[in-house]
């Protein structure tokens, strides 16, 4: 039986992302978060940008976990979406509706990764966790359950990374037809 959680390569790297704060194998969070996930007892999921969070319900009660990780300016977003249009294999890759296995190597050149590297300690890097739970860790079994959740959802919808990060989603095709455009005009020698 495959994995329902994280079966695209960007939401395998969304939910282990918590490994970079705290949660390494073998840890009975891991087994329990799991669980959690599986059970359908999470609720209210929410991807917003720079936070996804919902609610857990253990034996222990209802828990409100959220992991919060930085979004883009406009600016450094502008330079991204240069970045993208400027790659054919990322521009056929988002029009089909995926995000290209190049995406974050792309991204990087103009300063920016959607999402976190385990062995790069810049700020826009930095996840930060928060639960009601009794346990006093960066990630506890709720965390995970909520990013296992997120993950599964980021797998059916690829723009919610892009929105997590600060990214517009909204008629993607334009905004990168627009960014090539204002690419190519900026090279052209004033007459």
């Amino acid at each position: 039986m495959s994995d329902p959680y994280g079966r695209t390569w960007w939401g395998r790297k969304w939910w282990r992302a918590l490994e970079t704060i705290g949660l390494n194998y073998p840890d009975q969070r891991i087994v329990k978060g799991r669980s959690l996930a599986g059970q359908g007892v999470v609720t209210d999921l929410s991807i917003e940008p720079g936070v996804v969070s919902g609610s857990v319900t253990d034996a222990n009660g209802t828990f409100e976990a959220a992991i919060r990780i930085p979004v883009f300016d406009n600016a450094t977003w502008n330079r991204g979406m240069t970045a993208l249009s400027l790659s054919p294999s990322c521009v056929a890759g988002l029009l089909a509706g995926r995000l290209p296995k190049r995406i974050d190597d792309v991204l990087a050149e103009a300063g920016m990764r959607l999402l976190p590297k385990k062995h790069l300690a810049e700020p826009y890097n930095r996840l930060t966790t928060s639960c009601g739970c009794a346990d006093n860790r960066d990630v506890c079994a709720h965390i995970l359950a909520v990013s296992l959740v997120s993950a599964a959802r980021m797998d059916d919808d690829p723009w919610l990374v892009l929105l997590l990060r600060g990214g517009r989603t909204r008629d993607l095709p334009g905004l990168l037809r627009a960014a090539r455009v204002a690419s190519m005009d900026a090279a052209q020698p004033v007459a």
